[in-house]
């Protein structure tokens, strides 16, 4: 008997349908201690005592249990109350994928937005070794915000073949169905499903081929009027050519949905990764196509506004405030806007404004004035164009700091109305209060010195955020942000790590549109779990939230580098670049990538830039250094190698360039001081032992730098010097190790 509203079950009060599928009926439950409303799925009492159903009911939830991603719906509990069985799970509010295909297609750029999204699910799915077998619109939600989200792993089996890089689960699970036994849905079934042959991780592609099809064209590629006839012409038909019923779709966008639709599994895409990486180019592709700043698109940088305060120690107000500012702006798609690093280069420097805008490459500025005493604040905010100095706009706001909201978002629609760009809908508040928010802003402005004493102080100002507003995202971000500084710049104890993790996870699951937390999360599973393919799709969903921010732009880029994808790496550094071009980072990871694909010349071009603006960067000279040798120019290299200021980086360089100058005595002398300073450069220590053909050390260093979470294992596959190490049978299960296949 289905449950009515007001019903019990354990701790969870049901408030009404939701729907049912092919594992159980699907409610709307408020879960009343924690004071939150969750999905529940029930199995219905007619078939509670089926084994079957109750087997497949409990695979469900133990499976999806293992699964956490973007795009993928949370499970959070699987529980048991008064004899019935049931799951609760994340509420997606929204409506089905299939009532939004229109008769003639999506546009281009939401049609490869969703299907990035969902080949970023299936890659984490793949990656647990689980197959969906149901993939279709209608177990598909797009969120109010535009967000998808994949439903319903009712169908789902353990993988018996082919798949995305990851381990599998402990053992290979029993069949769902009798052998031969048809399990799916019919129009988005593959052939072999139909068949009711083994499916495997391919099935899934083909699924997403049909949904592909569907959202480009608007009808499905496979027709009839029964499920029969449905099933022949997947097996025996052809569909019709995307270009003959749509004229304006990327011409690269047909032939991969028709190796999607291959009916044997053997020519199809192998891994969601590869189908991911197709659809993400055509989108760069894309994005890069449109026009410049320089051909008159709008654009904007936010120069840090002025501390009028008596106080000040108000500093890290008007800053956090100008930082606030330049993200809100940052998630308007058609505005370029400079990054902080860039914009922030000009702070207490009287500059004509026709510079600031050649050097920025902007046509507009953002400034202002903060005067700040106890609650109430002053801000005057003006937009000028570079070119002659006119005012576009301007305003002066008095509130109180529970209102610093509402001008941000004033602001920010002022600038759009001014620059004619569309402003994003209503943003979802993040549960700040004026006081929590100016902790936060403290916090933040103390991480910027990255030194022991500051992020220790900034822990403080999070932590004391969260007390007053523990449902304040931005200071649990913050707070996780502040421990992964302790991680990766000062080697904190896994205590660190846990609160890290826990941090991003508490930030996400109050706001999962706050850019930040998705991009710290990106850092934490990337750099310090090696779930590189999970830190992709956090990076890019803090990407998709704001287009224009260039710092998950560069982590994006180097995972990218990292998985081998060095087309979209290199589109992504040199975007990061033209947004960011005061920011010696960005030039440092145009240089990387650009070496890694053996464009030396470019290499080297943006490593001179980067010394330009910060000579004295950790690491820098040696990178230098080694692009000059990798030239050809080993004087040169070594000489620049030789102001290094890390000895570490010193050593492993020199070694290098004396190996390329064919020196194997430097060579030795060198590597023998960098052993000595032991573990901390472990992935260094491997690559000159493979340079030097001593194959079984390097395995043995390699493995200690995966044992240490040495960040610099997320290299190993682009480093030119390590190449002598992929013919050994152990390379490949290495890097598979490492979450790199």
């Amino acid at each position: 008997m289905p449950l009515t509203s007001g019903h019990r079950l354990g701790s969870y009060e049901i408030l009404g349908p939701l729907g049912a599928g092919g594992m159980g009926e699907v409610y709307r439950a408020r879960d009343t201690k924690l004071g939150r409303e969750v999905a529940l799925k029930v199995l219905p009492e007619t078939v509670a005592h089926d084994p079957q159903r109750l087997a497949g009911f409990e695979r469900e939830a133990r499976m999806a249990a293992g699964l956490n991603h973007p795009n993928i719906v949370v499970l959070h509990s699987i529980e048991e109350a008064n004899g019935t069985r049931f799951i609760t799970m994340e509420l997606v509010e929204g409506e089905v994928l299939a009532r939004q295909i229109a008769p003639g297609g999506l546009a281009v750029g939401r049609l490869l937005e969703i299907g990035i999204a969902l080949a970023d699910a299936l890659v984490a799915a793949h990656g647990k070794g689980i197959v969906h077998r149901d993939l279709k619109p209608a177990n598909i939600i797009v969120t109010r915000d535009g967000r998808v989200k994949v439903l319903d792993f009712g169908l789902a089996k353990i993988a018996p073949g082919p798949m995305d890089a990851g381990s599998r689960t402990a053992s290979l699970d029993a069949p769902l169905t009798v052998s031969g036994q048809v399990v799916g849905t019919a129009p988005y079934m593959a052939p072999e499903q139909l068949r009711g042959e083994p499916v495997d991780v391919r099935s899934d592609l083909f699924a997403l081929g049909i949904i592909l099809y569907e959202l480009a064209a608007g009808q499905r590629p496979f027709a009839g009027s029964t499920m029969a006839d449905v099933g022949t012409a997947i097996l025996r038909d052809e569909p019709k050519p995307l270009q003959g019923i749509r004229s304006d779709l990327p011409r690269e966008l047909a032939p991969i949905v028709a190796r999607c639709l291959e009916k044997d599994p053997r020519p199809r895409y192998q891994t969601a990764t590869e189908l991911r990486r197709d659809l993400g180019l055509i989108q760069e592709k894309l994005q890069a196509s449109r026009p410049d700043a320089g051909a008159g698109s709008p654009s904007i940088a936010v120069l840090p506004f002025v501390n009028m305060s008596r106080d000040e120690d108000n500093e890290y107000f008007s800053d956090g405030l100008s930082e606030e500012l330049l993200n809100v702006l940052a998630k308007i798609p058609e505005l370029k806007v400079t990054g902080r690093t860039s914009s922030f280069a000009f702070k207490g420097r009287q500059e004509d404004l026709r510079e600031i805008g050649q050097k920025l490459g902007v046509a507009t500025l953002l400034e202002g004035s903060v005067r700040k005493a106890g609650n109430r604040v002053r801000i005057t905010a003006q937009l000028v164009k570079t070119s002659d100095g006119f005012h576009l706009w301007s305003e002066t706001y008095d509130r109180v700091l529970d209102d610093i909201f509402a001008v941000q978002d004033d602001i920010a629609r002022a600038v759009s109305e001014a620059l004619h760009v569309r402003l994003l809908g209503q943003r979802k508040s993040t549960q700040s209060t004026g006081e929590s928010f100016e902790l936060v802003l403290r916090g933040k402005h103390l991480l910027l010195q990255n030194t022991h004493a500051a992020i220790m102080r900034a822990i403080a100002l999070f932590e004391e955020a969260i007390r007053k507003n523990p449902r304040d995202a931005s200071a649990w971000a913050g707070l996780s942000q502040a421990h992964g500084y302790l991680v990766g710049f000062y080697g904190a104890a896994s205590e660190n790590r846990r609160i890290c993790r826990e941090a991003a996870d508490r930030a996400l699951e109050l706001d999962d549109s706050l850019m930040d937390a998705h991009a710290v999360k990106g850092v934490i599973v990337g750099y310090l779990d090696f779930r590189w393919d999970e830190g992709i799709a956090h990076t890019r969903r803090a990407l998709a939230l704001a287009p224009g921010a260039s710092e998950p732009m560069l982590t994006l880029s180097q995972y990218l580098g990292f998985k081998g994808w060095l087309d979209e790496a290199l589109d992504l550094a040199r975007r990061a670049q033209a947004l960011d071009p005061m920011n010696a980072q960005v030039h440092v990871n145009r240089a990387r990538v650009e070496g890694w694909s053996s464009n030396l010349e470019a290499a080297h071009d943006a490593c001179l830039r980067a010394l330009e603006l910060s000579p004295g960067m950790t690491a820098l000279h040696s990178l230098v250094g080694m692009t000059l040798a990798r030239l050809g120019r080993t004087e040169e290299g070594l000489a620049e190698i030789a102001k290094e200021g890390s000895l570490g980086y010193r050593l492993h360089a020199g070694a290098i360039a004396h190996h390329l100058r064919g020196e194997p005595e430097e060579v030795d002398a060198l590597h023998a001081k960098l052993i000595e300073l032991g573990d901390d450069w472990a992935s260094q220590i491997a690559a000159i032992h493979a340079l030097r053909g001593r194959v079984d050390e390097a395995f043995r260093w390699l493995e200690r730098a995966y044992d240490l979470r040495d960040p610099g294992i997320g290299t190993i596959t682009v480093l030119w010097h390590l190449q002598s190490l992929h013919s050994d049978p152990r390379w490949a299960p290495f890097v598979a190790k490492v979450g790199l296949r």
